[in-house]
């Protein structure tokens, strides 16, 4: 078997876009040409382009990435590889997108999220209405799947909510606690793990500390008064700890948002400790902690009317009176995330690795305002939900290598505790439960089991989750790798609700299900920068919490929902041209919907037939020289409904990006374009089988916002300021003012509002 040097890359497909858009890219274009070049601020190799062994596995522990945040990268280290913002795996199996640490801390808005960071992939759509980072992701699509759809996981580890696996993507991981962001476009091989692997993950890889010691505080301001302050340390090397070393962070940030009222505030810390045992087992401990409070707008959509009424940037108000009143609307929340990692080489043919963690989510909701309470007509009421989980949980791996092949086997088990409940209380009666004066500040049950009282629901939730896997990387010939793999699923649910969320009545149900999943994929190296690829896999998602809140859970026909995933493609990489690109087909399976029990406004969920989806994508590189690349990326995705017809409500049917890179000479800038395509919805109790259930559609078209990003950095000598670098971010660029459709009530249309040009200024400094 050869040995090949394995790089990372990035990939095609140009959409067509404004031609004020185009002249301006061509403008920098050119005087980035002209200027003596300029330079990313990371003085190792980029994670995108280290030499890999055959076919890594994801969830296989990373060497260090050796990323700094403010030293300036050599000019010989420019070429389409190392400057790509999206690129693939000559090794991959299904479509991937990395996007390294350089695009992260020098072309990204300093306040990002990795929402943020993984909307410049092909294929994936992001609705900030907050500003970039400075508020929850609205409508973060995958393919076209939702957020409940795909995984999202940090450093191999599965985190989401437990009722419906969407994520909170202002709670965790600030964009500069994030080392690298990989957006997988399928679901993966047998060893994937997670409660979605139906529509693919976003991998999120912490930053590793370095082997020298450094401190490098940051601070970055801008549009509606943001403030954002950063601290990292590496220790480097600690020869009294036998060589263990550790990167610990802290971040505040305050913002307005751009939404009126719509103030946030947020402390994160971070630390990551390393530790090697002899030469050949390495020891990971990393914990991070997250708490936020905003004033969470009751309208997180708007009609035209409303925004006609209120204006586009709308969020709350300080009127006591209104239900808008930010003193009424407000939300905190605690997250963390820990780990213990174990990797060890057994002898010379086994190796091991396992995480065993935890991670806990604890929100605190004042909500759903409402005038008149129990003690008085006039008193302004709300409510106050609680949702708080944690989960436990280990993820193991076993592989065997030797000249024939991999041999990889493990499993994943995960157990979350999840309470819920949701109070109404009487601000003007010092936030008391609203009750009338004597009675039980619970409430009661009539004969028939129905609550009454203040309490919206209140219940507890269990989740159980175990895979186990086996895979073998089967080196059939001189670069041609095959991989069939197995995987079983089981997953259980248990729910104690005193309170029913809808029914309000007790509930005590529980029920499981198991899968056996089955895949096979294959890998050729044409030569050794270019590589061909095939998978037939299959995805599955646990079924949704939601389903159980119906008054009669029996009654559900419900499955979990499974894909079955087809995909081609190729890549190549060179130093002067990075591309890859692909095909797919997916067989959507069992699509749950819920509607009405005929004659009564009790709901159950039944399944449609599914869905089928099939698209084009891809994403290229060029390097021009003098430090300078171009880069496009984009897709056509077609999603509908195998029954009626019908598109797929609110997927984008297209997605491009368009862009002009330049590192060089401690200089660095971008600008560039990104494309979402239009997308639909319909009345919330359509039938997808049926095309005549659909009484009112509701559409938006695709919409480009433009970035640009310039800055400069340096190392010093002879002085206790080690390096600096300066940089500024612009978002929307061209200050367009986009709608994008949310959901339709009746007939009219409510729409994110996507806010106009921001910028933000950053200093930091390397000691």
């Amino acid at each position: 078997m050869s040995t090949v040097s394995r790089r990372r890359l990035g990939a095609p497909t140009l959409a067509l876009r404004p031609i004020s858009h185009a002249i301006a890219l061509a403008v920098l274009a050119g005087l980035c040409l002209s200027q003596p070049a300029l330079a990313g601020d990371n003085d190792a190799t980029p994670a995108t382009a280290d030499a890999a062994p055959a076919k890594p596995n994801p969830n296989a522990p990373k060497a260090p990435k050796e990323l700094e945040e403010v030293e300036v990268q050599g000019t010989a280290g420019n070429s389409a590889i190392t400057q790509a913002p999206t690129q693939a795996d000559l090794t991959v199996t299904q479509p991937q997108s990395v996007i390294g640490l350089d695009w992260i801390s020098n072309h990204v808005a300093p306040t990002a999220d990795y929402a943020t960071i993984a909307a410049i992939a092909p294929g994936v759509t992001n609705v900030s209405t907050a500003g970039p980072g400075l508020g929850e992701s609205k409508q973060m699509t995958l393919r076209g799947f939702n957020d409940n759809s795909y995984n999202v996981t940090y450093d191999g580890i599965p985190f989401g909510d437990t009722n419906d696996f969407s994520h909170h993507t202002s709670s965790y991981f600030p964009a500069k606690m994030i080392g690298q962001v990989l957006v997988d476009r399928g679901p993966g091989s047998a060893s994937t793990i997670g409660e979605a692997t139906f529509g693919g993950t976003v991998a999120l890889s912490s930053k590793d500390p370095l082997d020298t010691f450094s401190f490098v505080p940051t601070q970055s301001f801008g549009s509606y008064d943001t403030s954002l302050t950063h601290l990292e340390v590496n220790s480097g090397k600690l020869d009294d700890l036998g060589g263990g070393k550790f990167i610990a962070s802290a971040q505040y940030i305050s913002t307005d948002t751009a939404k009126t009222d719509g103030d946030s505030s947020r402390k994160t810390g971070y630390i990551k400790y390393v530790q090697p045992i002899g030469d050949s087992t390495e020891i990971t401990f990393l914990s991070n902690y997250n708490y936020i409070r905003f004033n969470n707008p009751n309208l997180s959509s708007l009609t035209l009317q409303q925004i006609a009424q209120l204006g586009r940037n709308f969020g709350l108000n300080q009127d006591p009176t209104s239900t808008n009143c930010a003193c009424y609307n407000y939300q905190t929340k605690q997250t963390d995330l820990e780990y213990l990692g174990v990797h060890s080489k057994l002898s010379d043919t086994w190796s091991l690795d396992n995480k065993v963690y935890t991670y806990a989510y604890d929100n605190t909701s004042h909500e759903s305002p409402y005038v008149g309470t129990k003690l008085s007509k006039t008193n302004m009421g709300g409510y106050i939900k609680i949702n708080n989980y944690r989960a436990w949980g280990d993820v193991l791996q076993l592989v065997h290598a030797d000249d024939y092949g991999q041999f990889r086997t493990g499993g994943w088990y995960e157990y979350t505790n999840n309470d819920r409940s949701s109070v109404a209380i009487d601000y003007g009666n010092g936030g008391a439960i609203d009750v009338k004066p004597g009675t039980s500040t619970f409430g009661s049950y009539n004969s028939k089991g129905v609550y009454s009282g203040p309490y919206k629901y209140t219940m507890k939730d269990q989740l159980h989750t175990g895979q186990l896997y086996a895979e073998y990387e089967w080196y059939a010939a001189d670069g041609l790798s095959i991989t069939p793999g197995v995987k079983y699923f089981n997953v259980s649910r248990d729910i104690e609700a005193p309170i029913n969320q809808t029914s309000k009545t007790p509930l005590y149900y529980n029920q499981s299900w198991n899968k056996t999943l089955g895949y096979l994929t294959a890998n050729y190296l044409l030569r050794d920068d270019w590589s061909i690829y095939a998978t037939a896999a299959q995805g599955y998602l646990t079924p949704n919490l939601n389903e159980f809140y119906v008054p009669d859970p029996t009654q559900n026909n419900t499955k979990p929902e499974q894909t079955m995933n087809y995909q081609f493609g190729t890549v190549y990489k060179t130093d002067r041209l990075n591309a890859d690109a692909d095909v797919y087909f997916i067989n959507f399976k069992n699509y749950q919907f819920s509607t009405n029990i005929p004659g009564t406004t009790d709901a159950v969920y039944y399944l449609a037939r599914g869905a089928y989806l099939k698209g084009i994508e891809g994403e290229v590189t060029y390097y021009l020289g003098s430090g300078t690349s171009l880069f496009a990326n984009g897709s056509l995705q077609d999603a509908h409904f195998k029954g009626s017809d019908l598109d797929l409500p609110n997927v984008p049917n297209r997605t491009a990006a368009l862009g002009v890179l330049y590192e060089q000479n401690g200089f660095f800038a971008s600008l560039y374009d990104k494309f979402s395509g239009g997308q639909k919805a319909y009345n919330s109790n359509f039938n997808p089988d049926i095309a005549s259930s659909v009484t009112s559609t509701v559409g938006t078209g695709g919409y480009w916002q433009a970035a640009m990003s310039v800055g400069y950095g340096q190392n010093i000598t002879g002085s206790f300021i080690k390096s600096y670098k300066v940089r500024l971010q612009v978002d929307n660029l061209f200050d367009a003012h986009n709608l994008v459709i949310n959901s339709v009530s009746g007939n009219a249309g409510s729409y994110y509002v996507l806010p106009g040009r921001s910028w933000f200024a950053s200093v930091s400094l390397g000691l």
